[in-house]
């Protein structure tokens, strides 16, 4: 190192602009640096800002045919092919505390029942099945005794051959045959939660599963 810069000391001439703009750098990389660092924040928070506010996907919804119900009850289940009998059978029917049918001789101890059906056919016209309801008309303050419901079911049931139990939406079914001969077709009553009877009906060429698809299929509207 040459020796006069050990000896000897240097007075440089400092000008007011040059502190200045000394002054004035300082201040800008001060400024840089706390811009710097809040762009970083601006930019980790715009992301999660975006990921939150992103839309969820909705759900993928099929759209659905019409429904068709029978007395507050919706059929969600019919093979392919049939079509619904747009005519809604309704009577009203008097029943005897045994179950049996009163006709036109009834008493203020029989049963006033409302009988409702729903036919559906092939694309010929023919019958392929029906559901009816036969539901019980009782007072609001009063319950259907379980006498005249189990009468009432029995009626349904009588001369039948059981074949199975199963559970279903609406309550106990019962798969029936009118015999035991193999050609003798099915049929389906269901012993409703809420004291209703229900009763599916085919044609003989409708095998048992399709039957108990439909039995399936219902549920309380």
């Amino acid at each position: 190192m040459p020796e006069i810069l050990k000896t000897t000391d240097f007075d440089l001439p400092v000008t007011e602009e040059f502190l200045h703009r000394v002054q004035r750098g300082v201040r800008r990389r001060r400024a840089f640096r706390v811009a710097a660092a809040g762009l970083a924040v601006l930019a980790v928070t715009g992301v999660v800002t975006v990921t939150q506010l992103r839309p969820a996907p909705s759900p993928v919804t099929a759209a659905s045919p019409t429904v068709p119900d029978v007395d507050r009850f919706l059929i969600g289940y019919l093979p392919d092919g049939i079509r619904l009998d747009e005519k809604h059978g309704s009577r009203t029917l008097m029943i005897r505390t045994d179950g049996t049918e009163a006709g036109p001789s009834s008493s203020p101890r029989d049963l006033n029942v409302v009988e409702s059906m729903r036919r559906f056919e092939q694309a010929n016209g023919g019958s392929y099945l029906w559901i009816t309801v036969l539901r019980p008309s009782v007072p609001p303050s009063e319950t259907l005794p379980a006498t005249t419901f189990n009468a009432l079911l029995n009626r349904q049931l009588t001369g039948s051959v059981l074949v199975e139990k199963f559970d279903v939406p609406t309550g106990k079914a019962h798969l029936t045959r009118p015999s035991a001969s193999a050609s003798a077709g099915y049929g389906i009553v269901i012993a409703g939660a809420d004291r209703t009877v229900i009763t599916i009906e085919a044609n003989t060429r409708v095998p048992a599963d399709v039957l108990k698809a439909v039995a399936a299929g219902l549920t309380p509207a």
